[in-house]
């Protein structure tokens, strides 16, 4: 226990107060291991805490972007699958006009036969006598132009009634069969384009579909991730909960043999300005209750914060006696200076993040004497310095007591 008198040494003969002095310091220096110990656990489960919750956000967040790409895909697939269902209707429409412009053209072909073997045999067949300019026309069927027998002037001429009504019908039946070549070229340069874009089409749907097939994979892992990434959240947490409690117990132990501490100073009065303030520095973050950027639950930050740089003066707030200096993973390196009774309760300020001390355990301070620095060690993102006023054990708010 670190139950001891200060005012009860001065009766005490010179041996026993020495004893008893070697006995509170090995005490408390066993209290302070334990503590020690379990601030450490606690800090590792923090820590894993920490990590394993950002690993679970990571999951999470990639999880949801995965079943939204997933989502995507389908959507692109099925559309890309209703575009094949269309361009195959297109398809196969194109190619059914093509069959029937095709038919259209033999049709067309044979009209332009008959009618030519119509006009030749209507010329042919009368009397020319010879007449060179029959024998001209004959060669102008021969060779197709009906054009130029309908413009010849010697056919034009010869060729009357019934016979020029020939000609004009082979002239229609090869306007006829222009327009079906047009027709059936324009029919397989739409079946082309269809098929074309059919491929293209059906390349895309191979494409979306081992992508949707990849992102559907991915989400399984994601979902598997996501659910260890859970499980294993939640065993550091409960880890964390266990080491918190151990340490409470361990801190709630050693904070009522401080407050059992007696000798020392004894000050009665107005509390304001009876401490000095401990840095040179502007409060960066005051005492009280906020959430737990984890848990989310309301937690007391149990101290008062002041932004200084590393290296600047810590100031005893007061005088008194320095009962413990060590270092954890959380606070860094700590200093513990009991300043005695307070308009009748125990007073014990409380350094934290220092770089280093300028006094050991034992030394007598006066107000405002150095007794450290200010640093960064343990869980600190910047230089600072928590301080922390014990009354009877507990914290309370430093800055009603400046």
């Amino acid at each position: 226990m670190l139950v001891g008198s200060i005012a009860m040494y001065g009766a005490a003969a010179p041996d026993a107060r020495a004893d008893e002095e070697d006995k509170l310091r090995q005490e408390q220096r066993q209290v302070q291991n334990d503590i020690d110990h379990a601030e450490h656990e606690l800090e590792h489960a923090s820590k894993e805490v920490a990590q394993a919750t950002q690993r679970l956000e990571r999951a999470q967040a990639e999880l949801r972007a995965a079943r939204a790409a997933l989502v995507r895909v389908r959507k692109q697939l099925d559309r890309a699958r209703a575009l094949a269902e269309r361009l195959k209707k297109e398809l196969a429409a194109a190619e059914r006009r093509l069959d029937q412009a095709a038919e259209e053209l033999r049709l067309a072909r044979e009209e332009v036969a008959e009618q030519t073997r119509a006009v030749k045999d209507t010329v042919l067949g009368m009397a020319t006598d010879g007449n060179p300019a029959l024998e001209l026309v004959s060669s102008y069927l021969d060779s197709g132009s009906v054009e130029e027998i309908l413009v010849n002037e010697v056919a034009g001429d010869m060729v009357v009634g019934r016979e020029h009504q020939a000609l004009e019908a082979l002239e229609a039946a090869e306007e006829a069969l222009q327009d079906r070549k047009e027709e059936i070229e324009a029919a397989r340069d739409l079946v082309e384009r269809k098929k074309v874009q059919a491929q293209e089409n059906l390349e895309r749907v191979k494409t979306l579909v081992t992508q949707a097939r990849d992102t559907k994979a991915r989400v399984d892992v994601l979902v598997t991730q996501s659910k260890r990434a859970r499980q294993a959240a939640l065993r550091a947490r409960a880890n964390d909960r266990d080491a918190l409690r151990r340490l409470e117990e361990r801190e709630a132990r050693i904070r009522d043999e401080l407050s059992q501490l007696n000798g020392g100073g004894n000050f009665q009065g107005n509390l304001n300005g009876f401490l000095q303030v401990p840095v040179a520095g502007p409060v960066t973050s005051p005492y009280g209750y906020r959430r737990h950027p984890i848990y989310g639950y309301w937690g007391l930050h149990d101290g008062t914060d002041f932004g200084a740089p590393c290296g600047a003066q810590l100031w005893a707030g007061a005088g008194g006696t320095v009962v413990n200096t060590y270092f954890d993973e959380v606070y860094g390196n700590r200093l513990y200076l009991y300043v005695g009774r307070v308009n009748g309760n125990n007073i014990t300020l409380v350094y934290n993040h220092l770089s280093s001390y300028n006094v050991g355990e034992g030394a007598r301070v006066g107000r405002g004497d150095v007794v450290g620095y200010v640093g960064s060690t343990g869980w600190s993102t910047g230089c600072h310095l928590h301080f922390t006023v014990l009354r009877n054990g507990n914290p309370v708010d430093p800055m009603s007591y400046m």
